[in-house]
């Protein structure tokens, strides 16, 4: 197996683990730093393992997979809106951009910056 192909398997299998962890009842529903926190690492990786499953050098892929993933987040949000053990929160949805954010802009400095030396 490549690791192009581990890297796809991971992302699919990280989606499906965080589809499934967003729709089962939350442990505690006090919105709190961690949670925050929480969505935050999640999307980061999320992002990360998106860039690193379909891995293309270009500014607008990167644009174009951060928006596939944050459209993701908002997607989740919308079904916990209809779900009585769950809620729908902006703030969930400002940490998942926070996290896709940050990735992005990790990206940008480390290609053109660090490896270009531009």
């Amino acid at each position: 197996m490549s690791w192009k192909s581990a890297y796809k398997a991971a992302f699919f299998l990280w989606i499906a683990l965080i589809g499934v962890l967003s729709v089962v009842p939350a442990p505690n529903s006090a919105v709190t730093v961690s949670d925050k926190l929480a969505h935050f690492v999640s999307y980061f990786v999320t992002a990360l393992l998106c860039y690193c499953a379909f891995r293309k050098e270009k500014f607008s892929f990167i644009i174009a997979s951060g928006i596939a993933v944050f459209l993701y987040g908002i997607a989740i949000e919308f079904v916990q809106y209809f779900l009585p053990y769950r809620d729908f929160s902006l703030g969930d949805i400002a940490a998942n951009a926070s996290g896709i954010g940050s990735f992005i802009l990790i990206w940008v400095v480390y290609s053109r910056v660090l490896r270009h030396g531009s």
